[in-house]
């Protein structure tokens, strides 16, 4: 399965953005956290001077390097010494607390720009893409960002902050052996480090993919739930989510074998460099060129570099799993958005009417589309629905039927031919304008797991309980009282699980009524109702469309008896075309389908 990944220069921007678009109060947080690390890192590099000169004056050598801090006594130097650590604690400590408040609002902007670009992107890319790799790229590159930003800002910075100021103290006090000692392991734990994040990083790209594929998996069993149990597949289904995992488990093993490896031979630098420095600064001690003070600094320096070298060693290794995980999602905000439609504000070249109200005109002109080259949908079809007027489109299943309906809301652009909506071709219509000028009952009602109320009114939240409930009488829905206890603040269920298939398709019908549309499709919107019902609902489908132009795309031919006109649409072309009594006496695919039925 591919999976969307960004350059590096396009995940650095994309990181660069998560910062810039932060409100000044996430800003002065990172920035206050910035300073607190400093603090820290200043802390932690000068404090063991206090402890050098504690020990130089307790020892009263005559050392060089002893007259450090002469006229301080020793209670003075210990507070002083006893101060820094507090520092470095309450520093570290403040840090966590500020960063941690804009690190969650990062995150929010983060996930609400990853929901809206999903919701902008074309329709081919929802299905083209299985849900749950769409949420596990978020999840990844939520932690992702997570790591990248944590050790940026808080690992690299102050790392080499106090490596800085130990070899400036090692390059005024001590011989120059020494800061080449420690500059040699320090240079060697890097390069270590380095090579090993290189090839960590390799492997998180491996586990990152094999975690979507993964997760992919759960959520279509979850999703699937009630046919895998209809068909005894639970254990079909977990011996194919158990494989993804197998996939999953080696690609960890692998990570952790390059971490381990990378650690030890991290672990042998480390050890060679300070046994070489306390070799050396054992012989000077006794020689008398180096005090017990200096002996102390020296070693404690060698131990306390393996603190920001190993920082900045993790810090690499887990940049490069972040880097990873953040390309992903840098890989999908990279994608482009469906066009917005050339009319704007700024141009006025398209004639748009406003306000938007009443019945439109629509028009395919010589249309030809496909979902994949070389398998035709449509081919040259050419047909008008004049305003108002409530005409019925049939034919036999994969037909091309409900690829118009598509085709109307600009969820897919024609291959050639155009698509002339009162005038305007579809394209030059901003996307959210003609889609508020359309409603449409597709053959599966898309459902949210809130109210009853919320599910008729969406995405309109301002919507009168009134009219809510006139949608719903219209739609078949007010004589369920046992259906919806708590009317229409009755939970329905995540897809509306908790309603029958009839009960789903009239709250879609019911949404489509409210929104009170220039053209209303119904797509075999009572394909899911009994055959009372459907008479019922189809009857009421006719009367509230009002001044709407009303086209139904239906398989059961007795809904659409009343149509003003009947498209007969046959391998993605229109070969009949009249009322329903004209077509009988024609004798053609119609009546042939009317007497199947």
């Amino acid at each position: 399965m591919a999976v969307p990944s960004a350059s590096f220069g396009k995940t650095a921007r994309f990181l660069s953005g998560v910062l810039l678009e932060q409100g000044p109060i996430a800003r002065r947080q990172v920035g206050f956290a910035l300073v607190s690390v400093w603090l820290a890192a200043g802390a932690a590099a000068l404090g063991p001077l206090a402890l050098k000169a504690l020990i130089d004056h307790l020892s009263d050598t005559s050392a060089p390097e002893s007259g450090m801090a002469p006229g301080f006594s020793p209670g003075f130097l210990a507070a002083l010494y006893a101060g820094s650590l507090l520092l470095t604690r309450v520093a570290g400590e403040v840090r966590s607390w500020l960063y941690g408040m804009a690190e969650q609002s990062m995150l929010r902007w983060v996930s609400r720009t990853y929901l809206d670009h999903m919701m902008r992107v074309p329709l081919a890319s929802h299905t083209d893409q299985p849900t749950g790799v769409t949420v596990q790229i978020l999840e990844n590159g939520r932690q992702g960002l997570r790591l990248l930003l944590q050790h940026v800002l808080f690992t690299l910075i102050p790392g080499l902050i106090e490596l800085a100021l130990m070899m400036i103290v090692i390059a005024t006090l001590f011989d120059p052996e020494f800061l080449l000692i420690f500059c040699a392991s320090v240079t060697a734990y890097l390069a270590v480090f380095g090579d090993g994040a290189r090839k960590i990083l390799a492997a998180s790209r491996d586990v990152s993919v094999h975690q979507v594929c993964a997760n992919s998996e759960l959520t279509d069993a979850l999703l699937n739930v009630e046919t895998v149990k209809c068909t005894s597949g639970e254990r079909a289904i977990t011996e194919r989510y158990d494989d993804a995992l197998a996939q999953v488990e080696r690609g960890w093993a692998k990570f952790y074998s390059t971490r381990c490896i990378n650690g030890v031979l991290a672990a042998l630098v480390f050890v060679s460099g300070l046994a070489v420095t306390l070799w050396i600064g054992l012989g000077q001690v006794l020689s008398g060129s180096m005090s017990l003070g200096g002996f102390v600094l020296v070693h404690t320096y060698m131990l306390q570099a393996v603190r920001p070298v190993e920082l900045l060693g993790y810090g690499a290794r887990d940049i490069g799993q972040g880097a990873a995980f953040a390309a992903r999602i840098a890989g999908i905000l990279d994608q482009p958005a469906e066009p917005a439609g050339d009319r704007t504000a700024f141009n006025t070249s398209v004639y748009m009417p406003v306000p938007f109200k009443g019945s439109v005109q629509v028009s395919f002109e010589h249309v030809d589309f496909a979902y994949e080259e070389g398998h035709p949908v449509l081919t040259d079809l050419s047909f008008t629905l004049e305003p108002g007027q409530v005409t019925a489109l049939v034919g036999p299943s994969g037909s091309g039927k409900s690829s118009i309906a598509r085709l109307l809301l600009g969820l897919y652009a024609p291959q050639s031919g155009r698509i002339i909506l009162d005038g305007i071709p579809v394209e030059d219509w901003p996307r959210d304008v003609l889609r508020e000028r359309i409603a449409l009952v597709p053959q599966e009602a898309g459902l949210f797991n809130t109210s009853l109320a919320g599910n008729i009114s969406f995405p309109d939240t301002e919507a009168r309980r009134e009219d809510i409930e006139l949608a719903m009488k219209l739609a078949g829905l007010d004589g369920s009282p046992n259906v919806f206890p708590d009317g229409l603040e009755t939970r329905i269920g995540e897809r509306g699980v908790r309603l029958s298939g009839g009960e789903r398709q009239r709250i879609a019908i019911a949404r489509a009524i409210l929104r009170r549309p220039g053209l209303l499709i119904a797509d075999e919107a009572t394909s899911s109702l009994d055959r009372r019902m459907e008479a019922e609902v189809s009857r009421n489908l006719f009367q509230s469309a009002g001044d709407a132009t009303l086209l139904i795309i239906a398989h059961r031919l007795s809904t659409i008896v009343p149509a003003e006109r009947i498209l007969v649409l046959d391998q993605g072309k229109i070969t009949e075309e009249g009322t329903h009594d004209t077509l009988l006496a024609a004798g053609g695919t119609y009546a042939a389908m009317w007497l199947a039925q």
